[in-house]
């Protein structure tokens, strides 16, 4: 599971409280005409963190015959520009779960925040659409994670 080396949270600067992250680096296909890394990578990040977050709990690796998290909603603020090779640590923890969803915040760091997102997600069978309930194994492994509300 990857949890967050203590060398990390000093490296970036990354707030306690956080206990699952992971690292990527900023590709070149990640910039935009003016060499920021464009804002859809960000989401790609949270996106990243989120599928493994989900595999460390239990749930297993997406496939058209098996549950997956399909999103209702997502969103992301931006506090500062990152570039070409940068190592960011993206953070991912469930904030409350309910039966068939759960919502998930999002941050990624480098040297500090530079942005925040959160994301409503419906746990659904691929290959019926339908949803179903978070599995008892992966709610006890979530609850033990990040003590989320549970409505």
């Amino acid at each position: 599971m990857p949890l967050i080396p203590n060398e990390l949270f000093e490296t970036h600067a990354i707030e306690t409280g956080w206990r699952f992250g992971v690292i990527m680096t900023a590709q070149w296909r990640d910039l935009d005409a003016f060499g920021h890394v464009n804002h859809r990578t960000h989401l790609a990040w949270c996106e990243e963190a989120r599928n493994r977050y989900l595999e460390a709990v239990g749930l297993p690796p997406l496939a058209f015959d098996s549950p997956g998290p399909v999103l209702k909603s997502i969103s992301f603020n931006y506090d500062r520009a990152l570039g070409y090779g940068d190592e960011i640590v993206a953070t991912a923890a469930v904030v409350s779960m309910r039966r068939t969803s759960f919502r998930m915040r999002y941050a990624v760091w480098h040297h500090g925040c530079v942005g925040r997102g959160d994301a409503l997600a419906v746990l659904m069978l691929n290959s019926t659409g339908e949803k179903i309930a978070i599995p008892p194994e992966v709610r006890s492994r979530i609850l033990e994670m990040d003590q989320p509300q549970e409505d």
